[in-house]
């Protein structure tokens, strides 16, 4: 299916985005492993029907070649995978911790916004959230990518004193 080509008229790939299994962590061995076993080779994304009923570690979801622009169309075009190309792998659940700092200094009024710092924290942590929650749409394709979002919040504030433990 994936041959080795080094026909002028495949365009080389200037950007992929790979779409990694969600049952477990896929390592950097294995993503370079990928990459490697397919340099130099045409490559083609996956279609919908495929990413539904894969089973593989990594599936390709696009190739972007070279001058390619948000408003292109989506493309299925066979590409030839090079040294140069970059890729970006994309995890179908993504893990955050966030520690705010809650400490006094943070209760002084910021001179340049007028506002208090610990009214600053609080909305840079909004927008950080809605962020993390909006979908986004994989460059090169239709799809819209909604990925399972898991978030811890620490806090620390030097005058509170807890009786439980403390997370360091």
């Amino acid at each position: 299916m994936q041959r080795l080509c080094s026909s002028p008229e495949v365009e080389e790939a200037d950007h992929i985005y790979l779409l990694m299994k969600e049952e477990y962590r896929i390592s950097r061995n294995v993503r370079l492993a990928w990459f490697l076993g397919k340099l130099n080779q045409v490559i083609r994304p996956a279609s919908k029907t495929e990413l539904l009923k894969s089973e593989k570690e990594l599936d390709l979801l696009s190739v972007l070649p070279k001058g390619w622009r948000h408003d292109s169309t989506p493309t299925t075009d066979a590409h030839m995978l090079v040294p140069a190309t970059r890729a970006t792998f994309l995890a179908r659940r993504y893990r955050f911790i966030i520690e705010l700092d809650l400490s006094p200094s943070t209760g002084i009024v910021d001179d340049s916004t007028g506002e208090m710092i610990f009214d600053e924290v609080f909305h840079a942590l909004s927008r950080c959230l809605a962020g993390l929650a909006q979908p986004f749409q994989v460059p090169g394709t239709d799809q819209l990518f909604r990925p399972k979002i898991f978030v811890t919040i620490l806090a620390y504030s030097s005058i509170i004193g807890l009786a439980s433990h403390q997370v360091w």
